[in-house]
Formats: C-alpha cells, structure tokens, sequence
C-alpha cells in the first residue's frame, strides 16, 4: 500500500515540475466596451520560472489599421520570487469605427538559460467592442412615451435653396463635351494601332521569375549597407522577406503569414538539398532574435545570412527551357 501511495506521489511531483517549466500566459482588457474615441489599455503578462526569459513582440498595427495603438509600456517585471518572476506589458488602444474586433494572438519568444532553448509563444486573443452610442441612451429612447421621443429626436430642417450660378449651368455641357472629345481620341487611337497592325492596348510583359526578382533586391539591400549602418533590425527583416516571397512564388508556400517554425516545416517536405535546413533553421532564429530580442549577431553572422539567402535561391530557382538546353 505504502509503494503505490509513494508511486502516485511521485508521479504527481514530476507533472507539477514539468508543468512548472512552461510560462503561464495571461492577456486582459481593462475593460470589454470602449465609445469611439476612447481608450482601453491591453495588457499582457506573463509568469514564469527565473530561469526563463521572455520576449514580447512589437504590436504596431491590429485589425488593418482600425484599432491604433497609441502607446506601448513595459515590458516591466511584477513580481520577482526565488523560483519564479512575473513580466507585464501593456499597449494603449483606441478605435474611431465601430463594431467586434478579435485583437490577435501575440508571439513572444521565450528562452530557457539551462538548455539554451527557443520557443514561441503565444498569448490568447481578446475581443473588443466599438459602440457610438451608450447602450443605457439607445434603452430609454425606445422605452419613452411619445413626447420624450419628440424632446430627443427633432425634424430634419429643409434644404436652403440658392439660385443657379452660371458654373452648375454650363457644367453638364462642358463635362458632355469633354467625355465626347475623348471618345474621338479614343477611336483614332484604335485605328492608327490597327492599321499599324499594332496590338491596340500593347503586348503584355511576363512576370519576372521568382530567382530574378529575388536575387535583385538582395542585391539592393548589400548595397545600401544596412547593417554596417547600425540599421541590423531593418537588415534582417528585408533579408527575411525576400526569403518569404521568394518561397510563396517558388513553391506556393504563404510564408509571408507564417512563423519561422511553420517555414521550416513546409521545407521539410521539398526535395531541397539536405545541407540548407539546419542553415535556414540558425538563420530564422537569428533573424527572430534580432527583430524582437534586440539581439546583435556578429559581423560573420550578418554576412552569412546574406549570402546563404543568395545560395539558397540561386541552387532552388526553376530551370528555364534556355538553361536546360546550356
């Protein structure tokens, strides 16, 4: 009896230290409703071991531009015991449109000091509403009697009427006359391009293929020489890009949505040289670390990413039937 009480206890203490190692996440509005105009603050917090760090992604812009953030604080650390600490921060919202918004799921990135591990995170999405008109006004209109109706809503004044001016007269026609002169236009257009034997709206160009277009803005961005300009963020993030579209026009992949562990997936079912993943695994961290650590890779590191970015489109770009034939 004594054995399987101290089996169950045991098994009981291994799944609370394994649940221990994982971050609690928290996110929460101060309040659920906002008039349009007004602010709410967004908060997101996070508890875990001292052991561990977190790293909080940078919220610019939610919902296409119809919720603006006004200001983000923190991250600042709560609370702070022996065994484990406690960081929130926190982002000023407001919204001039009415309706439900979703606001997304955060990343965050969080690493383990014991195993040097990386992983992303991500906080739950909360949902706001926009009203325009408080819900207790919208109630008392229509529980009034009539003439508490009459004292609230008031009739629609007539429009003033002003005489014609010699503009609103002679517009209709100078506006007819115009869309006729370039009817004519049009037409002469057409008929000295078919006599011409010429394609009337002109040949279509076709697209660039994927390595071209790819290999052209890696080429603008060592130019520029960003991150010998101390601009290392921008430097990663455009170097990032131009993998991700490169791997959406290639392969079909929608890597501009994607996270890097979801990219590193869908490569792992391409025929791709065996050599490129573990590269491309390193270099999406780094670029991670960069952009929400505030991580500053070596010079070494700053150039190998380029250049493995260029190798990699330049060994995976489609032979064209030129090529094929060399």
């Amino acid at each position: 009896m004594m054995k399987i009480f101290f089996t169950i206890i045991s098994c009981l203490w291994i799944t609370a230290a394994a649940t221990a190692q994982e971050p609690l996440l928290s996110t929460s509005l101060s309040r659920d409703s906002i008039m349009i105009g007004e602010q709410v603050e967004w908060s997101l917090k996070a508890t875990m071991p001292s052991t561990m760090q977190v790293y909080f992604a940078q919220v610019d812009s939610i919902g296409h531009g119809l919720i603006e953030v006004l200001k983000t604080t923190g991250p600042d650390t709560l609370q702070r015991t022996k065994d484990n600490i406690t960081i929130e921060s926190k982002l000023l919202l407001t919204s001039f449109d009415a309706g439900i918004y979703e606001l997304p799921q955060v990343p965050a990135l969080v690493t383990h000091s014991n195993n040097n591990r990386i992983d992303t995170v991500y906080f739950n999405s909360v949902s706001l509403k926009v009203k325009t008109l408080p819900d207790s006004l919208l109630v008392a209109f229509f529980s009034a009697d009539d003439s508490t109706k009459v004292k609230l809503l008031k009739d629609i004044k007539p429009p003033i009427k002003y005489p014609y001016t010699l503009i609103e007269i002679l517009w209709p026609w100078a506006t007819m006359g115009l869309v006729a002169l370039a009817l004519i236009a049009g037409l002469i257009y057409v008929i000295i391009r078919l006599r011409k034997k010429q394609p009337v709206f002109g040949k279509i160009k076709p697209a660039e293929p994927p390595h071209i277009v790819a290999l052209r803005e890696l080429e603008k961005i060592k130019a520029e020489k960003l991150w010998q300009n101390n601009k290392v963020k921008l430097y990663y993030t455009r170097v990032t890009d131009v993998l991700r579209v490169y791997l959406e026009k290639r392969y079909a992949i929608q890597a501009p949505e994607q996270t890097s562990d979801e990219i590193l997936q869908a490569l792992a079912q391409l025929p791709l040289p065996d050599y490129f993943i573990p590269k491309l695994r390193e270099f999406l961290s780094t670029s991670d670390l960069v952009k929400f650590a505030k991580y500053l890779p070596a010079m070494e590191e700053n150039e190998s990413a380029w250049t493995l970015v260029a190798q990699f489109v330049d060994e995976t770009k489609e032979q064209t039937e030129k090529e094929n034939a060399d």
